[in-house]
């Protein structure tokens, strides 16, 4: 990929995008994409102008990087062609054999890209309106006019030109598919003779060479030196940039795949070869298409991609099906079929939005009607509300917490299993399913676990522990064993979870407290674990467990001593979420030994970071209809503008 494609990616990553209707682009995604992502550039703008780009770290490098291989001064990102106020459009399609990227976004002036293109030495073709660059081997095109750039990129995919995958790629040219099964035949011998190739070089059998010497020839011997004859390797056709058009593309295409199939040795590159030239060719019919054909197909005729469209939302990425996604990158083998694993898996929405007091990312995963009814069984018990109780926020840093009804997931799974692996192990899957039913008692294991759990991190604590260690005496050659000590940073840390059937954790404790593993003490546990510093305290009470490091706070647990506290955020997320997680990076800066980062200069620079990120939020929704939806945020300090600056900032400080 050419440096001013890849330029084009990064900047429409960030924000450069163009001044056309976006339903005017839009339209041109056609209506079997893959994958569809979009940039919202107005959004963008009204969060950060330009000149404030130009101004961060990330302006300078592009603008730098742009002015070297430009070899022209290059001060600010309007210069680089594109009007930055609408939006900007990736997305991805492709067949059994080749994969397509493809990026979109309308041009404000051509003349500044013609620019940059041939003061970089890039030349391109111009014909009508189109102007279009090709990469070296032509796998990668670059299209453009006064109104839109269009880039797509071809990738061949592992069953790529096998005889099922031939109609796909549109091959019908008679004398293309003969040289297309030349490469099928040897793909096997080449990918085998590939690695001891690049050990050991292949040599071809070759006649006898005479020699001319005295008196050697009589003994029937040859005392020159003698020399292994090795084929002449062709080097595979190279496209100079500079002389590349669409002509000479599709000509030099048929010429290298038209080639008849070389020696051993050299089959891979020239496999390579063809398959390059194959894949130009498809890149040029998928540029063609996109210039000739209509609105027809478009992707704003699915009504799920439509629905899923967000205007406040800066970025956007929307997936077809997950299932289509796996299936397509991960061919299917006699253990592994991505498409029938995840079947029933569908539409994938992810959504990141930059606000004034925090960054949010939305997600929402679709499903069929029978993935949907399991995880509404699975998903309808809620975090015991016991728990809230012995959450502390004073000296609290992170916490999560999950509810799921663990007797509706027994029952569930093995349906899940045969869903993931029935077609290829059906009868394997049912007996297993069966075995796991008969010997499970769904209802027995789910009074034990009941499927809710909350994990509470309360930083961290140094300990001195002591430890075995040698001493060697040179004088009498001897070595005695001696105690040391040493400190350790250990997790602070309290989960509990239900239960509600306590008879076999109270046998495991009696047969702890017999083996010595556990000792009771006055309504509490310690349980010593050999060779580790971490000691561990529990107690069962009011149909929970407790689990935790302090035994202090365990001691008030079991007496009923101990005080919580819970802001009305905490206790709302907790309540209504299947799975909620929170993290404070301010709390734990300062809490982290110094011993840790070895000086102080790398303490203060981490608490400087960890004091700048605000506290992250997650929650994942129980199910609507047929999605579950989630969603990550954290806030943003009070001293810092809008979200998009605050990344800015951030990236600021670790560039120090």
């Amino acid at each position: 990929m050419n440096f001013l494609t890849k330029l084009t990616l990064t900047l429409s990553v960030i924000f450069l995008v163009t001044g056309l209707k976006a339903q005017d682009l839009q339209r041109k995604i056609p209506s079997d994409a893959l994958v569809v992502a979009t940039l919202k550039g107005k959004n963008m703008l009204e969060l950060m102008s330009t000149n404030e780009f130009n101004q961060t770290f990330l302006g300078k490098k592009i603008l730098d990087k742009v002015s070297r291989s430009a070899k022209n001064k290059v001060n600010q990102v309007e210069e680089l062609g594109f009007n930055l106020s609408a939006d900007f459009y990736y997305y991805n399609q492709g067949n059994d054999s080749v994969s397509y990227h493809c990026l979109l976004a309308p041009v404000k002036n051509a003349g500044k890209l013609d620019e940059l293109y041939t003061s970089s030495g890039l030349k391109f073709n111009t014909a009508g309106s189109w102007r279009t660059y090709y990469n070296q081997d032509s796998t990668e095109l670059t299209r453009w006019n006064e109104n839109i750039l269009y880039f797509v990129k071809g990738e061949g995919k592992t069953t790529y030109l096998y005889p099922a995958a031939q109609t796909s790629i549109g091959i019908t040219d008679t004398a293309m598919v003969a040289a297309d099964s030349t490469i099928v035949d040897t793909v096997a011998v080449a990918a085998a003779y590939d690695t001891r190739e690049i050990q050991e070089p292949a040599v071809r059998k070759t006649k006898a060479t005479k020699t001319k010497t005295s008196g050697a020839k009589k003994k029937g011997k040859v005392h020159s030196k003698k020399h292994k004859a090795r084929p002449a390797r062709k080097k595979p056709v190279q496209i100079k940039e500079e002389e590349t058009d669409p002509t000479e593309a599709v000509a030099m295409a048929d010429s290298v795949a038209a080639a008849p199939a070389y020696e051993i040795d050299n089959s891979y590159s020239e496999q390579l070869a063809k398959k390059k030239a194959v894949i130009a060719r498809c890149v040029q019919q998928k540029a063609d298409d996109f210039i000739t054909k209509g609105e027809s197909g478009s992707i704003l005729d699915n009504k799920d991609y439509v629905n899923s469209t967000d205007q406040h939302a800066e970025i956007s990425v929307w997936i077809a099906g997950l299932d289509r996604l796996i299936g397509g990158y991960m061919p299917s083998n006699r253990y592994f079929d991505g498409k029938s694993m995840f079947k029933g898996y569908g539409s994938v929405v992810a959504k990141l939005y930059l606000e004034e007091k925090n960054i949010k990312i939305g997600t929402a995963m679709h499903f069929d009607q029978d993935m949907a009814d399991v995880f509404k069984k699975v998903n309808k018990r809620k975090l015991n509300k016991k728990f809230l109780q012995y959450v502390n926020e004073d000296k609290l840093i992170g916490y999560m917490a999950y509810a799921a009804d663990t007797k509706a997931y027994l029952e569930a799974y093995p349906k899940i299993i045969s869903r993931f692996y029935g077609s290829t192990y059906g009868d394997e899957i049912e007996m297993a399913s069966d075995l796991f039913s008969l010997l499970l008692d769904e209802e027995a294991v789910s009074k034990v676990v009941k499927g809710d759990g909350l994990f509470i991190f309360n930083g961290l604590s140094q300990k001195e522990v002591s430890y075995k260690s040698y001493e060697y005496n040179e004088e009498n050659f001897e070595t005695k064993e001696v105690t040391k000590t040493k400190k350790e940073t250990l997790p602070d840390f309290l989960l509990m979870f239900s239960s509600e059937d306590h008879r076999l954790i109270n046998k495991l404790i009696a047969y702890g407290v017999k083996k010595n593993f556990v000792k009771n003490d006055q309504g509490y546990y310690e349980m010593s674990i050999p060779k580790s510093p971490l000691a561990l305290f529990f107690t069962l009470k009011n149909d929970m467990i407790f689990l935790g490091t302090n035994a202090n706070e365990m001691a008030q647990i079991a007496g009923d001593h101990y005080v919580g506290k819970i802001s009305s955020r905490h206790k709302k997320m907790l309540n209504n979420a299947n799975y909620a997680a929170y993290f404070s990076s301010k709390k734990l800066a300062g809490k982290i030994p110094a011993e840790e980062f070895g000086n102080t200069a790398k303490v203060e620079k981490a608490n400087k970071i960890l004091t700048s990120i605000g506290d992250i939020y997650m929650k994942s929704d129980p199910i609507e209809g047929n999605a579950i939806s989630g969603e990550i945020s954290m806030d943003i300090p009070s001293s810092q503008q809008n979200a998009l600056k605050y990344l800015f900032s951030l990236i600021e400080e670790a560039k120090k």
